[in-house]
Order: C-alpha cells, then sequence, then structure tokens
C-alpha cells in the first residue's frame, strides 16, 4: 500500500468525523449565470514566434475568438462580457443541456458558476462623528494602534519626478465629490477622456467615459456610493499618506480608482469582480484593494489574481470578519496564494486580534488596525454640521478597514522604490511589522504593520535589482471542502487531496473506511507521544548560519507515511521555519517539498517552541537546492 494512499484514507476518515461539526457555507451564485474559459490556442503561438506573457495574450485572445463561435451555436445562450486576455467569457441564460454539452466540449478548459461575492455582514459600525476640529499640525488619528504613519510622512522621499501610486478600489464605489478626495486630488483621471468627446470610447478600452473609473452594476461612469464602505475605504488608503481631516487637506499622494461592483446591500458577482480587476490592471493600477470575499473558490477568480501578479501589481485582501482559523472555514479571495496577494487581519488597539477577525499561520499574512476606524463616508449621509463635507465621517471596524491601511502604505512603498516588484514589495510590507506575542499563530508574520519600518526598509532596497519567481497556480477542485489548518482535522490545505487526485486514487470504500480510521488512530498516537515528551527548545543556532528571509511559500511536510501541510515563515539556503498546529519534537527528520523548489529536501526539526514555530535544518544542501533558494530571496533583506 503506498504512502500517499494510507495518507488519502487517513485524512478523508478524519475530515468526515471533522465535517459533521461544521455548518459549510453554501455556494450562491448567479442563476443561470456562468464563467467559462477556453483552452489558449498555444499551437498558433508557437507558430508566430511569440512567447511569454504577451505570447499567453494572444494565444487567450484566438481561444475567446473561437470561443465565442463555438457559443454561437448554442439557442438561447448569451454571452454579457469577455476577459480576452484571459480566454473567458461571462455567459447567462445557460440551460442545463447547454451546461453539460459544454462541459464535455474539449475546447472548453473549465466553466463555474457566477458565485456571489459580498462585503462581510458581521463588519461592526460605531457612533458617527462629524464636526469635529481639525488639528493645525499634521497627525494621523484614524487609529489609536501605534502604527507610525505620522512618523513615516517625516522620512518619505518626494522627488520632483514623483508619480502618484493609483490604488484601485473595488468596492461599492466611492464619493469622489468628498472634500477629502476633491480637494486633495486623490481621484484617478483617464485622461484620454478628459481630453475626449462625450459619448465616444476615446481610448478604445471599451468603456465610454469612464473618466475616474467605472461602475459594473449599472454599467456606467457614475461610481457612487449607496452603501458608505467604498468611500471609508477609499478614505484610509490616502489617509496613509497624510492628514485627511487638515483643514485645508492637502495634495494626496496616491490616487483612488473607484470600480464599483457591488451594490447597496454590499452584493456582486463574481464577473463583476473580475472585470474590475482587469480594469484596474490594464489601466495604471498598482495596487488593487479588495475588501470583500466569499466561501466559493473560483478558478476565475484565481486567474484574475495571477493576471495582477503577471503585471506586476500588489492585491490586499481583506481575511474576514467571521472569527473564524481560514482553515477551518475557507474565504475567497483571501486564500489565494498569488505571490502578490497580502491577506490582512484585523488588531486592535493594543495589537490583540479583533475579535471578529478571521485568522491563520498559513493564510493571512499580516495584521493592521481595524477597530473603530475614522475615515470618509459619502456626503449624502452626513448633516449639515458645521456645513463642512471634510468632515463627514463615520467610525467602522472589520478587516475591510485593516485591508485599505496595509494598501495605503504599501502604495507608498511604491512611491519610495518604484523599481521593486509586487512580489519584492510584498516582501517588504510583511517585513516591516511589530510582532506581537497577542498575534502568534494567527498570522504568517504574528506581526502588526508599521509604516515607518516598511518605509525604511523600501528605501534600503532603492539599489536592489527588481525580480520575481515564477507562478503556476494549484487550483482547486470545484466540490472542494473548506480547508484545514495544517496539521488540523480536516484535509490540510487541499493539497494531499490535490496529490491523491493527480495519482487518480478512487474513494475508499466502506470497509477501506474502518482500515482509515483505525490507521488514523494509530497514527496519532506516536505524535501524540512526541508532544508529550517534546522539550521546550528556544534557540536556533543552525539557522543562524545562514541569512535568512522573510518567504512564504507552501510546503509539503512528510513524516513516515503523513503528510502535512504548512507554510514557511522564513527561508535560507540552509533551512527555513514554520508554524504549525502539528507538533514536533527536536532531531525529528522529515521531508520536504517546498512551493517553486523542484527537488525534494531531507530535513531535521532542531528547534521548537511552545508557540507552534518550528525550525528546519536541510540535510542535503546542493548546488541546485542552493541557486533556487537564492533565486527566491533575491531582492529581499534578510530578517
Amino acid at each position: 500500500m503506498s504512502s500517499f494512499t494510507k495518507v488519502r484514507w487517513l485524512y478523508t476518515a478524519l475530515g468526515l468525523i471533522f465535517l459533521s461539526q461544521v455548518v459549510h457555507a453554501q455556494n450562491v451564485a448567479v442563476s443561470g449565470e456562468y464563467i467559462i474559459k477556453f483552452k489558449p490556442q498555444l499551437s498558433s503561438v508557437r507558430l508566430s514566434g511569440k512567447a511569454g506573457l504577451s505570447g499567453m495574450a494572444v494565444a487567450n485572445k484566438l481561444a475567446s475568438e473561437k470561443g465565442a463561435r463555438i457559443l454561437s451555436a448554442f439557442k438561447g445562450l448569451s454571452v454579457q462580457g469577455k476577459f480576452e486576455k484571459a480566454g473567458m467569457m461571462h455567459i447567462s441564460d445557460v440551460s442545463a443541456t447547454n451546461l453539460e454539452a459544454l462541459k464535455a466540449n474539449p475546447e472548453v478548459e473549465f466553466i463555474e458558476p457566477n458565485y456571489i461575492l459580498s462585503l462581510e455582514p458581521e463588519y461592526t459600525e460605531a457612533s458617527t462623528a462629524m464636526g469635529v476640529a481639525a488639528s493645525s499640525t499634521d497627525t494621523y488619528t484614524q487609529t489609536i494602534s501605534w502604527v507610525q504613519i505620522a512618523e513615516s510622512w517625516a522620512i518619505q522621499q518626494l522627488p520632483a519626478s514623483a508619480t502618484k501610486t493609483i490604488v484601485a478600489v473595488i468596492d461599492t464605489g466611492v464619493d469622489i465629490q468628498h472634500a477629502v478626495f476633491a480637494d486633495a486630488n486623490a481621484v484617478y483621471k483617464n485622461l484620454a477622456e478628459v481630453n475626449g468627446i462625450t459619448g465616444v470610447d476615446d481610448d478604445g478600452n471599451g468603456y465610454v467615459d469612464d473618466i475616474n473609473g467605472w461602475n459594473f452594476v449599472d454599467n456606467s461612469p457614475n461610481m457612487y456610493d449607496d452603501a458608505d464602505h467604498g468611500t471609508h475605504v477609499a478614505g484610509i488608503v490616502v489617509g496613509a499618506g497624510q492628514d485627511i481631516f487638515q483643514n485645508p487637506v492637502r495634495e494626496s499622494k496616491i490616487r483612488i480608482m473607484p470600480l464599483k461592483f457591488l451594490n447597496g446591500e454590499g452584493s456582486g458577482s463574481t464577473a463583476s469582480a473580475i472585470d474590475a480587476m482587469y480594469y484596474a490592471v490594464n489601466n495604471g493600477a498598482k495596487v488593487i484593494n479588495n475588501s470583500w470575499g466569499g466561501g466559493s473558490y473560483s478558478r476565475a477568480l484565481h486567474d484574475a489574481y495571477k493576471f495582477a501578479y503577471d503585471n506586476d501589481v500588489v492585491i490586499v485582501t481583506a481575511a474576514g470578519n467571521s472569527g473564524m482559523n481560514l482553515g477551518v472555514q475557507a474565504t475567497y479571495p483571501a486564500m489565494f496564494d498569488t505571490p502578490s496577494n497580502i491577506a490582512v487581519g484585523a488588531s486592535k488597539g493594543e495589537d490583540r486580534r479583533a475579535p471578529f477577525s478571521n485568522y491563520s499561520s498559513t493564510y493571512v499574512h499580516i495584521f493592521a488596525p481595524g477597530d473603530l476606524i475614522d475615515s470618509t463616508i459619502p456626503g449624502s449621509q452626513c448633516s449639515d454640521i458645521n456645513n463642512l463635507s471634510l468632515y463627514c465621517k463615520k467610525r467602522m471596524s472589520g478587516t475591510s478597514m485593516a485591508a485599505p491601511l496595509v494598501a495605503g502604505i504599501a502604495a507608498l512603498a511604491i512611491r519610495e522604490a518604484p523599481h521593486l516588484s509586487a512580489y519584492q514589495i510584498r516582501g517588504v510590507v510583511m517585513s516591516g511589522i511589530d510582532t506581537s506575542s497577542y498575534l502568534n499563530g494567527y498570522s504568517q508574520t504574528a506581526g502588526r504593520v508599521n509604516a515607518l519600518k516598511v518605509m525604511q526598509i523600501a528605501q534600503a532596497q532603492i539599489s536592489s535589482t527588481a525580480w520575481a519567481p515564477s507562478y503556476s497556480p494549484v487550483y482547486k477542485t470545484e466540490d472542494r471542502a473548506p480547508a484545514a489548518e495544517p496539521g488540523g482535522a480536516a484535509g490540510g490545505c487541499g493539497l494531499v487531496k490535490a496529490i491523491a487526485n493527480e495519482l487518480n486514487q478512487g474513494p475508499p470504500s466502506g470497509g477501506q473506511m474502518g482500515q482509515a480510521l483505525m490507521f488514523g488512530f494509530m497514527m496519532l498516537m506516536p505524535l501524540a507521544m512526541a508532544f508529550g515528551l517534546r522539550r521546550k527548545q528556544t534557540k536556533n543556532v543552525s539557522l543562524r548560519q545562514y541569512e535568512r528571509y522573510s518567504v512564504a511559500k507552501e510546503v509539503m511536510i512528510q513524516i513516515g507515511d503523513q503528510v502535512i501541510s504548512a507554510a514557511s515563515q522564513t527561508l535560507a539556503v540552509g533551512g527555513l521555519s514554520f508554524k504549525s498546529e502539528q507538533q514536533f519534537a527536536k532531531g525529528q527528520k522529515i521531508k520536504l517539498k517546498i512551493s517553486d523548489v523542484h527537488e525534494e529536501v531531507e530535513g531535521e526539526i532542531v528547534w521548537s517552541t511552545e508557540l507552534n514555530s518550528f525550525g528546519v535544518k536541510f540535510l542535503n544542501v546542493t548546488e541546485n537546492l542552493k541557486s533556487q533558494v537564492q533565486g527566491l530571496t533575491q531582492g529581499l533583506i534578510p530578517t
């Protein structure tokens, strides 16, 4: 019996036990609507001699054209939108018969429902505060947390050649007439449309009169905010670079690109979210803020995240407000492993996790203040107190508020070192933190963002060479159950299931299930004994022989016949560190498969702590391994 067969049976058995205690979120989708992707026409591209990203864009465009011809043969089916650079289309009025026919078509790579995405329903609001007098000096009052925002302003470099970083706020819209945005010149402008002819698509991007952005709900250039949320998020982004409540407000260092895909109830479709992401990337955004999510995995949205990464765009994603471990209750797009995605949890003033914030030592990267955050809301929501729209603001709480602060700080880091890749900017942000024992086990970094440290690290890397690793998504299956934290009761983060699928393993029979339960019991006993016998280790000697870097990579760990998934915290030529709920003993021998490292590595646990943090020494450091690790850490600064 193969080791992976045993592993699959074990995780299946434990998963069934666990799932009986968990309520799964339903996969809510727009009735009759789907997103379909056609297989890239790679042979035509090879013949043309094109290669790389431009070649793939051509291959996908050819796929879209072929797909359009295929879809035209289906009666009643409508094409609502096209994502030609991805070879995808948004289709509607799809009957059950047509759906099955499309699934069977050899030219179709995948077809999935148009899932509903939404704002987190549990985010909280505090009392409205309007008419507060502005200070005569620059101060940062949007949160009481010690994020050193104002201190970072003092060291930021503002050369004459500096340009404003564009941050796309994909949300409920933005009140662009609010004094904070209008007077600070903080709203994105499409100059081709500004200087063009009304009613004409002057820049040929498919959107008419998109002077400041686009409304994907109404398909119009009016990005009004009918839910407060997007305007509040935008104020936090701009506030990372200046005192937005000073009167008069100063010129902004950031431009907001408002892209509305959520309606007044905070609900929108995956197709609209993808539309907005492609618009953001294609029209110059360098950072995208996504303060929304859902429980359904979408390969199409995953591809949109990859498109952003391939085009060097940082994405900041809210972790969600269910107060849950993401390993137990899956939330997307926060859990996408795209190397430019920063998943953000919410902290309180004393650097504790806010009770409503989701968390995960694998999927959440960093924390930021998200409790009682003061920011802008649409002027229509304010009374006439002092008749000053500048003070039209409200306090809100949620990971929706934590994410845009990180987005704003990332935008300012790009302003300091614009040549760095999105991957490197993520590393800069994840390195610029204040660690907190209260956040141990809740994120990969166990830290809360510090703006001053981020700016200092960005400035230190001005002369670094731009570099980013290649990225090939590990797509999940449509019927994927919520993932579990490493060592948890359910099936890891989906990698064990993926391996089993690749090996074409079938589901266990009833008799095999009984064996699986017995095998699971036998496998857990030695782990429990190891936990009881392990000694507290607080020193890390072996890893310090090499420079360590903050690098989050998915790691498959094999102990005998058991396979566990985790995420690296630091990576060095000689080893790595990771967090896991699974317990390990010093001296324990393991095998590792690290994402983007194309060889299996043997290792030994050289230190461990009671905080579920472990160090691994590589036992077979080949020249090939050394070269690959150096490639993954190129352009980063040691931790």
